[in-house]
């Protein structure tokens, strides 16, 4: 049963993760993204990764948050 907790609370952890990327400033991109110093292509994916990465985390916390419930649910169900 201890597996399926830590499935669900490192799911959380990447969901808290992925909303807090959004809100948080990080120095060494937005330095990056400022002084324009990339070719405007590098320039572009760099601001595509950084906008999407915080997505992943959260759509990616979500499954595992889903698959430790889903375990868990399982393993009581067998239980019984």
């Amino acid at each position: 049963m201890g597996g399926e907790m830590a499935k669900m609370l490192s799911g959380a952890v990447l969901v808290v993760l992925g909303i807090a990327w959004y809100f948080v400033r990080i120095p060494l991109l937005s330095d990056v993204l400022e002084a324009g110093a990339l070719v405007p292509f590098w320039r572009a994916l760099l601001l595509v990764f950084v906008a999407c990465f915080g997505a992943v985390l959260l759509l990616a916390g979500l499954v595992i948050a889903w698959v430790g419930y889903d375990d868990y649910r399982a393993g009581r169900e067998a239980e019984e």
